[in-house]
């Protein structure tokens, strides 16, 4: 009988016959030496073969070559050991096509027991491996990006030893994933401060699972310390096999220019509060030392254990809890090219090494900056009082001069007087007229008194500046009282009407120095009193910042012209006044020497006068 014919001898194949018409995946049968015997249609479709090329040993042509070898030799194998024969191999059909089968087969024995032939399946997996391979590919994809992702990601498992740490956990930390996974000490390799681990335990009982971006600083392996933010979403995207798992990023860089970006900004707002200071009008240098030295301290990188002193001719300004230490940061100023003092920046409490000590490049650039700022602005305070002082010297000279001049001029008349008076008092004692004679000698004695005094106002007003003591507290209201009350005489004669406020402020000064500056202003305004009614006012009044004290008459009124000279020695507006012009020129020599200033208000003649002044020290 042909081969494609050949039967299987006491083999009831009827049930055989109808599985495989129905049967989804390939049937094939064999003798006991593996010769097919038949293959069902769904077999053929697979393979690609009909049923007579498959019969005898070519179904063996339907398997792919490549696994040709490790299918037979799985097949003979199974036969040899009476066992059932499971392989995954390739079917390549004549026209190319490649399908994966998943191929099973079991011995079929003869009533006696005896190995008389083989019926087994074949399966299409094609798909299916093709899902799996796809599935293969993502794993190692993803498995891969893991790896490889600029994140820190760590697992732990049900042990709670880490399972999973990447290649951006070894680049951080330094620790690779060998020395860490399983490793029950990895988190005190982590954490080496046991307190701080502690701690972190602790608040982590509190977070729980569900956390995102909470900052860890731990220790690299080469020891230098990170900060790495880290999420936890295990609980709401659990993986299997990982109890808990988290992210991180590290953000050792970023939190570092952040701390040096605040250093910056506070580096920077010191020279600024420092600039404006410098930039005071009427700038007190102590005071301005004093408040440049407080702004040090919380311009350093340790402010709670800073302090800092500024040394300047021989007096010391001081902020924070000074105390000497030995990390130390000083700066000298310099003047005019001499050192006048040095700043000096101290550390209560040692600090790991940084630029100089533990200070940093940047704070040493900075109170180099600010010895220079500091320099700069007492030189521009030397140079103020120095162009104050030659103002004053000046001002002096000018003052000198006119002295001179008024001196020469109003010395000289009554000095012209006496020679002449003098001369004709020889010629007429000479002739015997003692009643010329007389009258020589009276005029002579009268000139003679006449510069008597006014040497002796000279020197008052020279002494002026020297004798004021500014430092009584004066109830002004008091004193202007008194003042009026020792003038009532004066003022009842004249039919003057004095009115004075209720309220003044206290001043600090001379009390006699500034009652004679209201007698001398209240003189002026009885002497130079206009048509009845006649009236004084006394009082004071708020311009801006600044008290303003008047003396104000109804009396004949000044031109503006003559504003500024009236307050000149010896000057008199009127000839024909009984005065020697000396008293507004004191009353302005006292108001200057306590730190004011004197004008006087008027719209013309006929219009009164007001005379105003201001005082230095007043007590609000």
């Amino acid at each position: 009988m042909p081969e494609s014919t050949r039967a299987i001898p006491d083999v009831d194949i009827s049930w055989y016959q109808t599985l495989a018409d129905i049967s989804p995946v390939g049937i094939f049968l064999t003798d006991a030496d593996g010769n097919c015997l038949h293959v069902n249609r769904q077999w053929c479709e697979i393979a690609g073969f009909s049923l007579e090329q498959a019969l005898g040993r070519g179904w063996i042509h339907a398997i792919h070559e490549d696994d040709l070898e490790r299918v037979a030799a799985s097949w003979y194998e199974a036969a040899r050991e009476e066992q059932p024969f499971h392989a995954e191999y390739r079917f390549s059909t004549p026209q190319g096509k490649v399908t994966w089968v998943l191929g099973d087969a079991r011995a079929v024995l003869s009533k006696e027991g005896n190995v008389e032939g083989y019926i087994g399946t074949i399966t299409d997996i094609d798909r299916i491996k093709h899902y799996i391979n796809e599935l293969d590919q993502s794993r190692e994809k993803i498995r891969n990006v893991l790896t490889q992702m600029p994140v820190i990601l760590f697992a732990f498992n049900e042990q709670g030893r880490l399972c999973t740490w990447n290649r951006e956990a070894e680049r951080v930390t330094g620790y690779l994933a060998d020395e860490m996974i399983g490793n029950p000490k990895a988190m005190a390799l982590l954490f080496p401060d046991s307190a701080y681990l502690h701690k972190m335990l602790e608040t982590y009982k509190g977070k729980g699972d569900d956390f995102l971006d909470w900052e860890w600083s731990l220790t690299a392996k080469d020891g230098e310390p990170k900060v790495v933010a880290v999420s936890n979403i295990s609980q709401s995207n659990p993986i299997n096999g990982w109890s808990r798992w988290g992210i991180g990023v590290d953000v050792t860089a970023r939190r570092k220019n952040e701390q040096e970006l605040r250093e910056r900004v506070k580096e920077l707002h010191c020279l600024y509060k420092l600039s404006m200071l410098s930039n005071q009008p009427q700038l007190d240098l102590e005071k301005f030392l004093q408040e440049a030295v407080e702004l040090l301290p919380p311009s350093w990188q340790y402010p709670e254990i800073t302090s800092a002193r500024i040394i300047y001719e021989n007096k010391i300004f001081t902020a924070g809890s000074f105390a000497v230490s030995p990390w130390m940061l000083s700066s000298v100023l310099y003047v005019r090219g001499c050192k006048v003092g040095l700043i000096e920046i101290y550390y209560g409490e040692e600090r790991h090494h940084e630029a100089e000590g533990p200070f940093l490049i940047e704070e040493r650039l900075l109170l180099d900056e600010i010895a220079l700022q500091i320099s700069r602005t007492i030189g521009s305070v030397l140079v103020r009082k120095d162009s104050a002082l030659l103002e004053e010297l000046s001002t002096k000279a000018e003052e000198l001069e006119n002295f001179s001049h008024t001196i020469s001029h109003d010395m000289k008349t009554p000095l012209t007087a006496i020679g002449g008076f003098a001369e004709l008092l020889g010629k007429k004692l000479a002739q015997g007229d003692l009643e010329r004679a007389s009258f020589c000698a009276e005029r002579i004695v009268e000139n003679t008194r006449r510069m008597e005094r006014r040497l002796d106002d000279l020197l008052r007003l020279a002494k002026i500046g020297r004798i004021i003591e500014p430092s009584e507290e004066i109830n002004l209201k008091r004193l202007i009282d008194e003042t009026v009350g020792m003038m009532a005489n004066q003022l009842d004669e004249a039919r003057i009407v004095i009115k004075v406020d209720e309220v003044f402020p206290e001043v600090v000064g001379d009390s006699m120095r500034l009652r004679e500056v209201i007698e001398n202003l209240l003189s002026n305004a009885i002497r130079y009193i206009g048509d009845e009614p006649n009236l004084i006012s006394i009082g004071c009044r708020r311009q801006g910042d600044e008290t303003i004290f008047y003396v104000k008459d109804n009396g004949i009124g000044i031109d503006p012209e003559h504003f500024d000279t009236i307050f000149e020695l010896f000057r008199r507006l009127d000839p024909k006044g009984n005065g020697e012009g000396v008293g507004l020129a004191i009353t302005r020599r006292i108001i200057e020497a306590h730190g004011g200033r004197i004008w006087v208000e008027s719209a013309g003649e006929g219009a009164g006068a007001c005379f105003c002044f201001t005082l230095g020290h007043i007590l609000d």
